[in-house]
C-alpha cells in the first residue's frame, strides 16, 4: 500500500519515522518533539557518532513550502556538528528535488540522506511490523477509505464511513485497538467495556470499519440478539455489532433487576459465533452493568466473557494523552490560524488540557469551526474558558432559540429520568410531560411532536446508546437544564405535574434541597396539582431506582412509599401533602396484618417519622407500631446490616427500653449463623469496616460477646489485604510502565503544539 501520510499529524509522522529508522538502522534514537527543537527531531549520539535526523511533514504546502523554510533551517546545521545529517519529509521527491534540498542545506549533505514519501513507503514495505503497529497510518488511509466507500456490503447497514474515518485521524494511538482486534481475530468475539463517554463506540466502529475494508458484511443489531440470529448465515463473512448490549438486555422495563432467560440468549449467540470461522461479534457495555450481570449469572461466567473483554477508562488518560487529544483535534480541524494562535499564545492550551472538565467531546466542540464561527478570534479564549467553566452557557442560546416546545419537553423529560432512558420509558414519559406543559402554557401539540423532538435533539443534545436507549450527549447538557430550572423554577413544577415515575419528582425535590432558589416555593404554590401528581406517582406498584450498578425498576413497599413522602410533606406543610402522608401511614399500618415487613424499609420509615418537625405530621402511635414490627421481624431472622440499623435507630438507653434490649439480644443469638455468613461476603474495605463497626455496636449496645465473629473477620481481612497489596503493587508497576512509555514532559507538550502556529508550514 502506498501512503500520502495526510492522515498523520507532524507528531505522528515523527514517531513513525523514529520507529522506521530504528528498525532499519538497528539503533535507538533520541526523540526531540515537534516544535522548538533547534534543528533536531531525532538523534543518535554514541561512540563518536552524532547522527541528526530532521522530520518535515509539509503535506499541505508541498515542495515549495519545504524549500522556503529549509533556507532558515540551514543556518542551524553547523552548530549541531553532525557526523551525518538526514532529512525526512512526507513530500514526494524526485532525484532533482533531493539535489535541490541538499544544495539549500549545504554542509556536504548527500542527496541519498534526503528521504521523501517514496522512501518512507519503501521502508514501510521492508518493515511490516512497524506498519502494523502504526494502525492509524493504514486504517485512516485514503486507499482504505475508498475501498470501504465502494464496498457493495454497505447497503446492509447505516454505518457512517466518513465520520469514522475522520475520528481515526484524530485518535490518540494506544493499545486498545490492536488488543481488541487481536481478541476478535483469535476468539471471534470481543466485548468493549467502560464508562459512558469513554470511547467504546469509537473503538467498536474502528473494528467494524476494518472488517468492511476486508469485505465483510456488517450486521448492526438494534434491539436484541434474536435479530443477529435471524441474519446469521453460516459460511458468509459477517461481523455483528451490538452497542450497549447489556444495557438493552438487563435494564429494560422489569419488575426486578434479576436476569431471566437473557443470559441464555447471550451465551448461545456467542457460542454460535465462536463456532463459525467466518463470523465475528463486537459488543459494548458499561462496566458496572457487565460486572453485575456476570455476578448474577452462572451461565455467563461459564461462557468466559472476561476473556473477551477490553476495558476502556477515560480516567486513565495521562496529561500527555489529553494533550495529544487536543493537538490532534486542532491539527485536523478547519479552524483558521488565528483561532489556533489564540490557544497557543501564553500556553493557553495547557490550561485547557489541565481543566477538570476536559473531555474529548468538549474538545471536539471547541475545535469545530462550524460551531464557533460566530465567535471572533479575539473572543475565542474567553469562549473556551466559559465553555470549560460552565458548558451549559453554550447550550442556552440553542435551548431558547433553536428548539421547539416539543424539543424542550423531550430534553426536560430525559433530564427528569437522570439523563438516560430506554425508548419504551422515554416516549410515554415525554407524552405526559409535553401534554402537561402544553395545557399549562397554551402551545399547540401535533401528532409528530415526538419525531420532531427526536430529530432536533439527536446528536445535538442526546444520542442513542443502543437497544433503543438514549442518554444526554454530554454531562454539560445536565448543567444546561439545571441552569434552565434555576432561571425559571416554574419548569420544576412542570416536571412534577408531568411526572410518570416518582424518581422524577424525587430528582426535582433534590434540586430544591441543594439550595436552588425558588424551586420549593414554586412547588408549594402548585398546591393541589403538585399533591395530585405525587399521589399518582406513589400509587404505581413499581418505581425506578438508580443504584451504583445501574437503574432498576423495583417494587414499592408501603414503608418506602411512606418514607419518601414524609420529608416532602414536612417541608411543604400543605394540607394536601399532610392528607397524603397520613393516608400512606394508614395503608402501611394495615398492611402488616397480611405481610412481613422488610427491616431496612421499616427502619427507613421510622427514621423519616423521627425527623418530622411539623407537629400535625407527628404520630407517636404509628412510631410505636413501627418499632413493634421491627422487633417482631428481628426475632425471625436478620442480617448484620439489618440488626445494626435497628440498634442504631432505637433509643436503647431510656429506662423503658429494657424489654426492647432483651428482644434484640435474643435476635442476635438467634441470627448468629446468618450474621457470621456476612463475613464471607465482604468484597472491599468498606464492607469490612462496616461489619467491624456493626459488631462493635452490638457489643457496646447489646452487651453480647462478639469475639468469635471479630476473630473470624480479622482472618478474612488479612487474606483480603494480602491480595490487595499484591494488586496494588501490580497496578503501580503498570502505572510506572505507562509513565515510561508516555515519555512526555510539559516541555515536550509545548514543543508538540509549536507545530500548530500559523507561521509554520509543517
Amino acid at each position: 500500500m502506498q501512503y500520502d501520510f495526510q492522515q498523520l499529524s507532524p507528531h505522528d509522522l515523527e514517531i513513525l519515522v523514529r520507529d522506521l529508522l530504528q528498525a532499519d538502522w538497528d539503533v535507538v534514537l533520541e526523540s526531540f518533539k515537534t516544535g522548538r527543537d533547534g534543528g533536531v527531531d531525532l538523534r543518535y549520539a554514541r561512540g563518536g557518532h552524532n547522527l541528526v535526523v530532521q522530520v518535515k511533514h509539509y503535506v499541505r504546502t508541498g515542495l515549495a513550502g519545504l524549500l522556503r523554510d529549509l533556507k532558515a533551517e540551514a543556518g542551524k546545521i553547523p552548530a549541531l556538528k553532525p557526523t551525518r545529517y538526514v532529512l525526512v519529509t512526507s513530500v514526494s521527491l524526485s532525484p532533482a528535488n533531493k539535489q535541490a534540498i541538499a544544495a539549500v542545506l549545504g554542509g556536504g549533505l548527500a542527496s541519498s540522506d534526503v528521504l521523501g514519501r517514496d522512501d518512507l513507503n519503501n521502508l514501510l514495505g521492508r518493515h511490516r511490523e512497524v506498519e502494523q503497529r502504526h494502525y492509524k497510518l493504514w486504517l485512516a488511509s485514503r486507499a482504505v477509505l475508498d475501498r470501504v466507500l465502494h464496498s457493495d456490503v454497505l447497503t446492509q447497514t447505516e454505518f457512517q464511513i466518513e465520520k469514522v474515518h475522520a475520528t481515526i485521524r484524530r485518535n490518540v494511538q494506544s493499545d486498545a485497538y490492536p488488543n481488541a482486534l487481536d481478541i476478535l481475530d483469535r476468539s471471534r468475539v470481543v466485548i468493549i467495556s467502560g464508562a459512558p463517554g469513554v470511547g467504546k463506540t469509537t473503538l467498536a466502529n474502528m473494528l467494524l470499519y476494518k472488517h468492511l475494508e476486508r469485505g465483510w458484511e456488517p450486521v448492526v443489531i438494534r434491539r436484541d440478539l434474536a435479530e443477529g440470529q435471524k441474519l446469521f448465515q453460516r459460511g458468509k463473512s459477517q461481523i455483528f455489532y451490538f452497542d450497549d448490549f447489556m444495557g438493552a438486555t438487563f435494564l429494560g422495563d422489569r419488575t426486578s433487576g434479576l436476569l431471566r432467560n437473557e443470559d441464555r440468549a447471550i451465551s448461545d449467540f456467542i457460542e454460535m459465533v465462536r463456532a463459525s470461522p467466518k463470523a465475528r461479534l463486537v459488543l459494548t457495555t458499561r462496566e458496572h452493568i457487565f460486572g453485575q450481570a456476570v455476578a448474577a449469572s452462572e451461565r455467563l461466567r461459564q461462557v468466559g466473557l472476561n476473556g473477551h473483554k477490553v476495558v476502556l477508562q477515560i480516567g486513565d488518560y495521562s496529561f500527555a494523552q489529553k494533550a495529544q487529544i487536543l493537538y490532534n483535534h486542532l491539527y485536523f480541524s478547519e479552524l483558521p490560524g488565528a483561532y489556533k494562535d489564540a490557544l497557543l499564545r501564553s500556553d493557553f492550551y495547557l490550561e485547557v488540557v489541565r481543566h477538570p472538565k476536559f473531555n474529548p467531546r468538549l474538545i471536539e466542540w471547541l475545535s469545530s469551526f462550524s460551531r464557533i464561527q460566530a465567535i471572533s478570534p479575539g473572543e475565542y479564549r474567553d469562549f473556551v474558558r466559559n465553555l470549560l467553566k460552565d458548558p451549559s452557557e453554550v447550550w442556552l442560546h440553542a435551548y431558547d432559540h433553536q428548539l421547539s416546545d416539543a424539543g424542550r419537553s423531550l430534553l426536560l423529560t430525559l433530564y427528569s429520568l437522570g439523563g438516560k432512558a430506554e425508548g419504551v420509558v422515554l416516549q410515554p414519559t415525554f407524552k405526559k410531560l409535553h401534554d402537561a406543559r402544553a395545557k399549562r402554557w397554551g402551545f399547540q401539540r401535533k401528532p409528530e411532536d415526538w419525531a420532531t423532538a427526536m430529530a432536533e435533539l439527536a446528536n445535538a443534545f442526546l444520542r442513542p446508546t443502543g437497544g433503543n436507549a438514549f442518554e444526554v450527549l454530554d454531562p454539560s447538557v445536565i448543567d444546561l437544564v439545571n441552569a434552565v430550572i434555576r432561571r425559571a423554577p416554574e419548569n420544576a413544577v412542570d416536571l412534577v405535574v408531568g411526572a410518570v415515575d416518582f424518581s422524577q419528582i424525587e430528582r426535582v425535590w433534590n434540586i430544591s434541597k441543594r439550595g436552588v432558589k425558588g424551586v420549593r416555593a414554586a412547588l408549594v404554590q402548585g398546591g393541589e396539582s403538585i399533591a395530585a401528581a405525587i399521589r399518582n406517582a406513589t400509587s404505581r406498584s413499581h418505581r425506578l431506582v438508580e443504584l451504583q450498578n445501574g437503574t432498576f425498576l423495583i417494587e414499592w413497599t408501603e414503608e418506602t412509599r411512606f418514607a419518601a413522602i414524609v420529608p416532602l410533606a414536612d417541608a411543604m406543610k400543605t394540607k394536601d401533602m399532610l392528607d397524603l402522608a397520613k393516608s400512606l401511614g394508614g395503608d402501611m399500618s394495615s398492611s402488616w396484618r397480611d405481610r412481613e415487613m422488610s427491616i431496612i424499609d421499616g427502619v427507613e420509615a421510622l427514621r423519616a417519622l423521627e425527623r418530622v418537625s411539623w407537629a400535625p405530621l407527628q404520630s407517636p402511635t404509628l412510631k410505636h407500631e413501627l418499632i413493634e414490627q421491627l422487633l417482631k421481624q428481628a426475632q425471625v431472622s436478620c442480617r448484620s446490616v439489618e440488626l445494626s440499623e435497628i440498634v442504631s435507630v432505637l433509643d436503647l438507653e431510656e429506662p423503658r427500653s429494657a424489654a426492647n434490649l432483651a428482644v434484640l439480644r435474643a435476635a442476635f443469638e438467634n441470627s448468629r449463623h446468618e450474621l457470621a455468613s456476612d463475613i464471607d461476603e465482604c468484597r472491599k474495605e468498606d464492607d469490612f469496616n462496616g461489619l467491624r463497626g456493626a459488631y462493635e455496636l452490638f457489643a457496646s449496645t447489646l452487651g453480647v460477646d462478639v469475639s468469635p465473629e471479630l476473630e473470624r473477620l480479622e482472618e478474612v481481612y488479612a487474606e483480603y489485604t494480602d491480595y490487595e497489596e499484591q494488586r496494588a503493587d501490580q497496578m503501580m508497576d503498570e502505572y510506572r510502565d505507562r509513565q515510561r512509555e508516555s515519555g512526555h514532559s510539559e516541555d515536550s507538550v509545548r514543543d508538540m503544539f509549536g507545530s500548530l502556529r500559523s507561521d509554520r508550514a509543517d
